[in-house]
């Protein structure tokens, strides 16, 4: 199963989420791939990836540590630095469109990590209101589905709790076609304060109906997260969280029987 985490604005805890929630799925024993594909690159900053991401050191041609693999309880998470190096992607892709060499040893790369081992999970990071047709996914997701075939793909929103952002969120999700499509597989209400989790719900359920989400999820503000400067392993994981990778994993066991 692919999940695309994302949200219409930057800030809201999409790249906490993504670590946390693969966090969650390793330890419970599963083979995950982080692909950081964000701009700002914070998970991979967490996993300890500290050179430029797979897109830039191909462009730049320089040998960088572009994945790394962190055991965790019987799993595993794989996070891979696909971009991560801010706005100057652009350029990047402009010549890997320019020089098929270029493109090729880009794609060679990726497909070395995608094939390492077998993936149950794959997570994706993404940038603000990136949409299907960007260069920023569609190259990446092409070259994803040749080698996974058939491979269930999600989206998953975040928001934070302000109403204005949470109305722009389910907008973003009806125009990039995954309302329609049926895959949107949660919605995260992020970021609330302390003691007003529960008057959410009944915002939660209403935007679930909107969206025709699987799950919903209230995440209260965590200060250990915003606050976080240590590592992958240590990173917090919230039991809203560790809740929703019990579902996503109890939803992949029934859609395989079927």
């Amino acid at each position: 199963m692919r999940v695309s985490i994302l949200s219409s604005k930057g800030g809201v805890g999409k790249s906490t989420v993504t670590i946390s929630l693969s966090k969650a799925l390793a330890m419970m024993g599963f083979s995950v791939l982080l692909i950081d594909r964000d701009l700002v690159g914070y998970a991979s900053y967490v996993a300890g990836i500290k050179g430029p991401g797979l897109i830039a050191s191909v462009s730049d041609g320089v040998d960088s540590t572009v994945y790394k693999e962190i055991a965790l309880g019987d799993g595993s998470v794989t996070v891979l630095k696909y971009f991560g190096d801010g706005p100057r992607y652009k350029i990047d892709i402009d010549k890997f469109h320019k020089d098929r060499k270029l493109g090729e040893k880009g794609w060679e790369i990726y497909r070395k990590v995608l094939t390492t081992k077998k993936f149950s999970f794959v997570l994706v990071d993404n940038a603000q209101l990136v949409r299907p047709e960007d260069d920023i996914v569609k190259h990446e997701l092409e070259k994803f589905i040749e080698i996974y075939p058939g491979f269930p793909i999600w989206q998953l929103f975040v928001s934070d709790s302000l109403a204005r952002t949470i109305e722009d969120n389910v907008s973003y999700a009806e125009s990039i076609g995954s309302v329609r499509d049926g895959t949107v597989l949660g919605f995260i209400i992020n970021m609330i304060r302390p003691g007003e989790v529960e008057k959410f719900r009944g915002v939660l359920d209403n935007v679930l109906k909107r969206v025709k989400a699987k799950f919903g999820v209230l995440l209260p503000f965590s200060e250990d997260i915003f606050q976080f400067t240590g590592t992958f392993e240590e990173f917090p994981v919230l039991q809203e969280i560790k809740d929703l990778a019990s579902k996503v994993v109890e939803l992949k066991t029934m859609a395989s029987r079927s």
